[in-house]
């Protein structure tokens, strides 16, 4: 992948899912989900579709000139249960999950690991979990913890679309 892919991977996150642009309704064969469009100035193309709440996944497609690629991703939020005991809410795990985006920018749900500690006992972790070096793909493994307790993960597969 390129670093124009990736940097659209970014930019159109910060626009998406770290809350600057208000998601479109999408129904996909009668599965009710969100997305989120953003286009470049010189015409690189960004498109996010998840179907989640508080648990799910979806799909961001990029272009930029000739090159295409998709990041994957799928999991959420432990259960209200479990939050209450803590006690936290889904709200104070996403606010986590979107300050750690935007303060991580391109650094993170690429290709390289990063850690961020936040206040009071939070803290954000990606993790590469395979970079093949024979097929273009990255997986990837993203957490917020609580006081070490895991409370959030996405799994992320990146790769080019040929």
């Amino acid at each position: 992948m390129s670093k124009e892919t990736d940097s659209l991977l970014t930019q159109g996150l910060a626009v998406g899912y770290a809350r600057t642009q208000k998601p479109d309704v999408v129904n996909r064969d009668g599965f009710i989900g969100a997305s989120n469009d953003f286009v470049t100035p010189d015409g690189g193309k960004y498109h996010d579709e998840w179907f989640a709440n508080d648990n799910g996944g979806g799909q961001e497609l990029v272009q930029t000139g000739e090159e295409s690629a998709t990041r994957l991703y799928g999991g959420g939020v432990i259960s209200v249960g479990e939050l209450e005991k803590l006690p936290i809410t889904v709200g104070d795990v996403i606010q986590r999950l979107v300050t750690s985006v935007r303060q991580l920018a391109g650094k993170t749900r690429l290709h390289e690991s990063c850690t961020l500690t936040l206040p009071d006992g939070w803290k954000y972790d990606y993790e590469i979990l395979k970079r093949s070096k024979e097929v273009p793909l990255t997986i990837g493994y993203e957490s917020i913890t609580y006081h070490g307790r895991e409370v959030f993960a996405h799994g992320h597969i990146i790769s080019p679309i040929k």
